[in-house]
């Protein structure tokens, strides 16, 4: 009788723990998710959405499918407007995730497809880094090209440079292309440099999830959109 109450207790006990977790666990791995992303790309808005069935799998990391957007995230060297992330049947590296890693690293996922948007502003920031001894870094955003000036100091005298590129993806990496650079009002008068300032890399493969590869560029007037795929 005492053997046949502790399985009952024991069965009820179990029962609760499962339908809890159905209830539960979801909300709970993508919470997680959502801090630790938050923490990668350095913004507080991200938002995480998972399903699988039976939902205990997600202890596992198996989903059925994934879904992660963020907006205004630091990816690579852009700051993204939105960056939208979708993928079947993915499965989630716990362990890197348990050891307090920041990355949402994915051992295998079908139909993994990422498009991200970014601004004047978000290009704006990641040239003014890369471009040496520049202030007043103005960036615009054409159809057909980009648009860049920016104020310098050479040999004591304030110079303007002036840059005319594009964006570009080769080889999986996202890349600002310069087709013509010119420094303007400097103490040697006007120089025109062609494309010597080369090719700035924005974003790399290994700065994606599963080494994704940027696959295409939309330039539009303000902004553009770039999607990445699978290998």
């Amino acid at each position: 009788m005492k053997l046949r109450k502790a399985l009952t207790i024991t069965g009820l006990f179990f029962i609760i723990l499962i339908v809890l977790g159905e209830l539960l666990l979801p909300t709970v791995v993508e919470s997680a998710l959502e801090s630790r992303l938050s923490q990668k790309f350095s913004t507080p808005h991200v938002d995480v959405e998972l399903s699988a069935s039976p939902r205990l799998m997600l202890l596992f990391g198996r989903t059925d499918s994934l879904s992660v957007t963020v907006k205004d995230g630091q990816v690579g060297q852009l700051r993204v407007h939105e960056m939208a992330l979708s993928g079947r049947k993915a499965v989630l590296d716990m362990s890197s995730f348990t050891a307090g890693r920041l990355a949402l690293e994915l051992e295998q996922a079908e139909a993994l497809d990422l498009t991200a948007m970014f601004d004047e502003n978000g290009l704006r920031e990641a040239l003014a880094r890369k471009i040496n001894k520049a202030d007043n870094v103005e960036v615009h955003i054409t159809d057909d090209n980009v648009l860049v000036t920016a104020d310098t100091n050479l040999l004591g005298h304030k110079a303007q440079l002036s840059l005319v590129g594009h964006i570009v993806a080769d080889d999986g990496t996202l890349y600002f292309d310069t087709d013509q650079f010119d420094i303007q009002n400097s103490p040697f008068g006007t120089a025109r440099l062609g494309d010597s300032l080369g090719r700035i890399a924005l974003v790399k493969p290994e700065q994606l999830p599963l080494k994704m590869r940027v696959v295409s560029v939309d330039q539009q007037e303000g902004s553009v959109i770039v999607r990445a795929g699978e290998e």
